[in-house]
């Protein structure tokens, strides 16, 4: 039997299609993607710790809400320390392993998440609509709050630390990868996957699909939003002040 996992990522990495493929694939049962995120699924576990912020009853909602080992993407920057660390240990104790997925490409990130908060197009059919409108000049782009998407890139790179050092701290060894190690290069990303399907200890070969599931994923990734930047009046002094920030060593899981 393969093993559940939660996939601890960043918003905008490309982690709803490798979560889909993924349960489509494990035997353990899928979930709303982010669910912990106050308005899905097991959004009252978080509400309830922010009400209360009680350690003893939040491990105590996440055994019941996990009991059953639903498949998890997380978006670890969206919750605070306490709440990451309690779902990481309660998630080891039932038996899960844990997935890290990051980007390499972060400045693409940022104004990828920038983007979908400015234009609301956070889906393909809605980047599709809102590019069509900026195509036509029924609508104009307003410009990126660069300071705001500076000051996110830093807090998400704090996080990122602190992921790390916390599992570190609890002994566990993650299997980590990156957006580009699965769709820059076709091949590259079939044996990441493989490698990652090894890890959860699922067996393509029992998946008479895997291939035709695979090369889908490979092939039509992404929320197709990238088109909409040139048309951002501040696209290119954003992206060299997010550059200036990130600097010359940025974090690697």
């Amino acid at each position: 039997m393969s093993s559940p996992y939660i996939i601890w990522t960043l918003r905008r990495t490309g982690g709803t299609t490798l979560a889909g493929l993924l349960a489509v694939l494990s035997e353990h049962s899928g979930v709303q993607h982010e669910p912990f995120n106050p308005e899905r699924v097991f959004g009252a576990v978080t509400k309830g710790w922010f009400e209360h912020k009680d350690e003893d009853l939040l491990r105590a909602d996440l055994k019941r809400v996990l009991a059953k080992r639903p498949l998890i993407k997380h978006c670890f920057e969206l919750l605070p320390d306490p709440f990451n660390r309690l779902l990481l240990e309660v998630s080891t104790e039932l038996g899960y392993v844990q997935i890290v997925l990051d980007r390499e490409a972060e400045v693409d990130r940022i104004l990828s998440l920038e983007l979908a908060r400015l234009t609301g197009a956070w889906g393909k059919q809605e980047a599709w609509k809102v590019f069509q409108d900026l195509q036509n000049g029924t609508a104009q782009a307003a410009p990126f709050d660069a300071p705001g998407a500076v000051a996110h890139l830093k807090v998400c790179q704090t996080y990122r630390h602190k992921i790390k050092t916390l599992m570190d701290d609890h002994g566990i060894t993650p299997f980590v990868v990156y957006f580009e190690q699965v769709y820059a290069d076709p091949q590259k990303g079939r044996q990441k996957v493989a490698d990652l399907l090894d890890f959860l200890g699922i067996n393509p070969a029992d998946h008479g699909n895997y291939n035709a599931l695979l090369t889908v994923a490979l092939t039509q990734k992404g929320q197709k939003s990238g088109r909409i930047l040139d048309f951002v009046p501040n696209l290119d002094t954003t992206r060299i002040q997010l550059e200036e920030a990130l600097g010359d060593a940025p974090f690697r899981f």
